[in-house]
């Protein structure tokens, strides 16, 4: 058998997203800025096919109870955060005053 038919047999469908992948790794130069910085092109280095595009604005919206419910939680949580480093702090102290 010859060579390339070696390498065909072991050529999986995720290696085209491989090649891709490397392809992106290495963004082609956009020149730099006035200070020798090289310059940043938004999004060049996305593997084609990894992201879905959006079509148009799909952010959900959350309602007011929604956001009622995840303030009061992050609200909850620094308050035992709170109350439990309060409580550290105390019995370290006790500790080192003896």
């Amino acid at each position: 058998p010859s060579r390339g038919s070696e390498d065909e047999a072991w050529r999986t469908a995720a290696d085209e997203g491989w090649s891709r992948a490397s392809r992106a790794a290495e963004p082609t130069p956009a020149g730099t800025t006035r200070s020798g910085l090289p310059k940043r092109v938004p999004q060049q280095q996305l593997v084609p096919g990894g992201i879905e595009p959006r079509s148009g604005r799909e952010h959900s919206r959350r309602t007011p109870d929604e956001v009622r419910g995840l303030l009061s939680a992050y609200h909850r949580g620094v308050q035992r955060g709170r109350t439990a480093g309060a409580s550290q702090n105390s019995t370290s102290t006790k500790e080192t005053s003896r």
